[in-house]
């Protein structure tokens, strides 16, 4: 039973720890590829766009996915779903409310939201079927 315990204790401090880990890093990601651009583009037509560009969200997406697939294969994808699109969420939401002047950001936050969970889930959870099918046919062989 003490075995079981402390089994069950480390179990959970692995997963806290990764989580924060997890959580670290993707506030780093989301900082280092959108957090530091707050200027809108004018446009030839004179409209506004932005502030990002297509590589920016394309980085983010890339670390972003990495660091799903790397809480999949530590076998910890609910953790890592949480942590990384949780984080990466809160931070554009965060940064959104503080230099959207129209309100608009709340739709962009509604819409953020399902999509990241579900891309970020989806590689984490992924991964370690990956990861089982590899070895499979490696035996087979």
């Amino acid at each position: 039973m003490v075995n079981e315990g402390s089994s069950r204790a480390r179990r959970i401090r692995d997963g806290a720890r990764i989580g924060v880990i997890l959580a670290v890093a993707s506030l780093v990601n989301y900082l280092a590829w959108l957090g530091w651009d707050q200027e809108r583009d004018v446009e030839p037509d004179g409209s506004l766009s932005g502030p990002y560009q297509p590589w920016q969200v394309a980085g983010l997406v890339v670390v972003m996915g990495i660091l799903a697939a790397v809480s999949g294969r530590r076998g910890h994808p609910w953790i890592g779903t949480i942590s990384v699109a949780g984080v990466m969420w809160v931070s554009w939401s965060v940064n959104a409310l503080f230099s959207d002047n129209s309100g608009l950001w709340v739709v962009g936050a509604a819409a953020l939201l399902p999509a990241v969970f579900f891309g970020v889930g989806l590689v984490a959870f992924l991964t370690p079927l990956r990861k089982t099918a590899g070895r499979e046919g490696r035996r087979a062989e």
